[in-house]
């Protein structure tokens, strides 16, 4: 779930689909995946999550490649979007939230998780400068999962591995 808004111009945006792009080029066979981005509205790979194969790997490569920072920041469509979409039993969704969290509607935003979350777990990430860490931080609180913050010297990958460590120490696969 990535925020495509405006205020992620630039290396925000960058490093955002450096992190995506390398948990896509991480998963296992059997994994699923889908790609939601928001700005004014929401807007998604598929209706569905994707099987993690070569072919839809590429395909979420390309759709993360064709995607530019514009317009306002409707997290509320974004994270409506992910957690009311169809849940597989058979899976634990793991939610992975990134954004600059540059809004105006903080208590609307993390009261949708405590409603909507479910069995899945929401993962805040915060890139840039100047993110808004008490939204992130309480959003994942209320996703029971974990916030973390990307530096603006730091590479992306890092913040990727602490998702997939703080996973494994929980005994979850991310995927």
């Amino acid at each position: 779930l990535l925020d495509t808004s405006g205020s992620m111009q630039g290396p925000p945006l960058d490093a955002v689909k450096a992190a995506i792009s390398r948990a896509l080029s991480s998963m296992l066979p059997g994994d699923t995946f889908q790609i939601i981005d928001f700005a004014d509205t929401a807007s998604s790979l598929s209706p569905r999550p994707l099987a993690a194969t070569p072919e839809n790997i590429a395909r979420g490569m390309r759709y993360l490649s064709s995607l530019a920072a514009s317009g306002g920041t409707n997290q509320l469509a974004g994270i409506d979007a992910e957690l009311t979409a169809p849940d597989d039993p058979m899976r634990l969704r793991h939610v992975v939230f990134m954004t600059d969290g540059y809004i105006g509607n903080e208590a609307e935003v993390i009261a949708l998780p405590r409603r909507e979350v479910g069995r899945a777990r929401i993962f805040s990430f915060g890139v840039g400068a100047s993110v808004n860490r008490y939204l992130l931080e309480e959003v994942a609180l209320a996703g029971r999962g974990h916030a973390e913050f990307l530096r603006p010297d730091e590479d992306a990958s890092a913040m990727v591995e602490r998702l997939f460590a703080a996973q494994f120490q929980r005994g979850e696969h991310v995927g």
